[in-house]
């Protein structure tokens, strides 16, 4: 824990004014992260010291004006963004000769007026006011509605909608943001396959991805770390998307990538999985037991978590209690208890599956098994009376089982819990306005296939994605007759449905 010497801001000036004892600030400055508030929010919230006391120690201390805020800070606020506002949780008062006088309640914040100066571009004059004061009027509604639209650089913010409502459009499921060091190219990624839509000047991208931060409530100030977050989008024709963005740092700014979430799409049924009748009809009846453990495997953007939804889907019910721990949530589900996981207050996958064992669960759905503790955890609630499903990064049915023994579970172990294992792929359809006929001969006989041809209705001659699978049912020792990704895809090929170019390219030839 810190010592008194390692205490900062407004910790160290409380502690050193003793208004509070060196303990209970470690612990406050702890909780306050933990539930994503400032310091002197939790304090306030917490009655562990009044607004007023903490108002007429540090403006005692540096020598800072106080001001009594009201609704028309807001209502006539035209020098800041309503996002960074409530973010940072600040009220701009004026703008003279180039300063910025800025209220804050904690002027000792350094991360906040770094962000502020930095978004604002103007050196900052600070005045003090209370945070009981500041919060009322952060939640009164209608001053910040009145505010929503505020100078915020309109044709950006034309620019981020269009750019968004785009991709939506394009049914893209990610929009990738690269900066280089004289221009900034902008990808979607649709159907699987990431294509250039577009290029913007170097110095529109820091705008750009400043917005894009500041929407997913990101520090804007922290650019060599990267960083995680979400915010909603509403299009024009009144569809919520929810927006998960990631940054990295890169040599020429950050990369930015959005994936998109549609949070009005329908989960599909099993049927529109792309399973065969005989696949389908092995993954219904081990979902149908009431205890053991279901596996989909496969590399990342192989449909996984769509297959686990589809299941949950199946057989979501008031009769059962449903509980899921992700990493992330994609999507939330209605009646289902989701939990996502957060490591860094010691919210792990263990933590909460240990947690989830003592509340009576009928079914679990783990996001990925990543270690032995996990796996071990997972298989002794699939042998104690629970259906559990997860997923497992490996290339085919038959590597899972090898994977999980190489991570230490016991042979035994796996024979008594393991029911199911589904290997995946996506696939790209052929689009049926454009695909053209090609005659396939064999030493037998001659097939009729289908090849990609590209139209204005489609992507390089294809259109949607389905997939194709291998299912491997343990307790009917199906290993011999399971049809594999290559024998599914080829039946597709032969369907019409795909080509057989984009079976070799998913299946490495």
């Amino acid at each position: 824990m810190k010592t008194f010497s390692e205490l900062t801001g407004l910790a160290f000036h409380l502690v050193q004014h003793h208004l509070l004892d060196e303990e209970s600030m470690q612990l406050a400055i702890m909780e306050s992260k933990q539930h994503g508030m400032s310091l002197i929010q939790y304090l306030v919230k917490n009655n562990l010291l009044s607004s007023d006391i903490i108002l007429k120690t540090l403006s005692k201390l540096f020598g800072l004006s106080v001001i009594l805020l009201t609704d028309d800070y807001l209502k006539n606020n035209t020098l800041l963004p309503l996002e960074l506002i409530r973010r940072y949780r600040v009220i701009p008062i004026e703008k003279k000769e180039g300063v910025l006088h800025l209220a804050v309640s904690d002027p000792t914040n350094q991360t906040v007026l770094d962000a502020i100066q930095f978004h604002s571009g103007m050196q900052l004059k600070l005045i003090l006011t209370g945070e009981k004061e500041l919060n009322e009027l952060l939640e009164q509604k209608d001053p910040l509605e009145m505010t929503l639209h505020d100078n915020a650089d309109p044709p950006l913010i034309h620019f981020v909608n269009h750019l968004i409502e785009h991709a939506v459009q394009q049914q893209t499921s990610d929009i990738h943001i690269e900066p280089y060091e004289y221009f900034c190219r902008i990808r979607y990624r649709r159907d699987g396959i990431l294509y250039e839509t577009t290029e913007i000047p170097h110095e529109l991208s820091l705008r750009l991805i400043t917005r894009l931060k500041v929407m997913a409530k990101l520090d804007i100030a922290e650019r060599r770390l990267p960083q995680d977050g979400r915010l909603k989008f509403t299009t024009t024709d009144k569809k919520v998307i929810n927006i998960r963005l990631s940054t990295c740092p890169t040599l020429f700014g950050e990369k930015i990538v959005l994936r998109l979430l549609d949070v009005n799409q329908n989960f599909l049924e099993i049927n529109d999985l792309g399973l065969t009748d005989e696949q389908k009809k092995s993954f219904l009846k081990a979902l149908s037991l009431p205890q053991g453990l279901i596996l989909v495997t496969g590399p990342t953007g192989s449909g996984k978590t769509m297959t686990l939804y589809s299941a949950l889907h199946h057989l979501n019910s008031s009769e059962k209690n449903i509980s899921t721990v992700e990493d992330p949530i994609e999507f939330q589900l209605k009646g289902i208890n989701q939990v996502n996981i957060h490591p860094k207050i010691g919210l792990d996958f263990e933590m909460v599956l240990r947690t989830f064992l003592r509340q009576d669960p009928d079914i679990i759905m783990v996001g990925e098994i990543r270690d032995l503790t996990t796996a071990k955890i997972a298989i002794q609630a699939a042998q104690t009376g629970h259906l559990v499903l997860s997923t497992l990064h490996t290339n085919s049915a038959t590597e899972t089982i090898a994977r999980l023994q190489s991570m230490g579970v016991p042979s035994y172990q796996l024979t008594h819990s393991l029911t199911l294992v589904i290997a995946q792929r996506l696939i790209r359809k052929l689009c049926n306005r454009c695909k053209k006929i090609e005659i396939l001969d064999s030493k037998e006989t001659q097939h009729i296939i289908y090849r990609a041809a590209g139209c204005e209705h489609c992507l390089q001659g294809y259109h949607g994605r389905t997939g194709i699978y291998e299912v491997l049912s343990i307790s009917t020792q199906q290993s011999h007759s399971m049809m594999s990704l290559k024998q599914a895809g080829l039946k597709k090929v032969l369907q019409g449905m795909t080509s057989l170019i984009e079976i070799n390219r998913v299946t490495y030839g």
